[in-house]
């Protein structure tokens, strides 16, 4: 697991098996955590600099639903050597 990106305290986007996972936090009256596994559209338009993993989250919190086939559960997050690797 190799993380990409992240803003500590939001989200981390991670490429685990040739897959990108997106996992943040999504606030409201109870906080908790969300993967989502992105789609190669999703992943073309990060890599081209067309979109951010933090546009990402601004959509998906706005319409988690959108997601639903996608969500991982468990959540995603890396392991501890990774964090400090990156």
């Amino acid at each position: 697991m190799r993380v990409l990106d992240r803003k500590r305290y939001s989200y981390v986007l991670l490429a685990r098996d040739g897959k990108w996972i997106l996992t943040f936090l999504l606030g409201g009256p109870v906080e908790r955590d969300v993967s989502v596994r992105l789609t190669p559209v999703e992943v073309t338009a990060i890599e081209a600099g067309d979109l951010s993993a933090e546009d990402l989250v601004e959509k998906f919190s706005a319409d988690l639903s959108a997601t639903e086939d996608r969500q991982i559960t468990p959540t995603v997050w890396p392991a501890k050597d990774a964090e400090s690797g990156s």
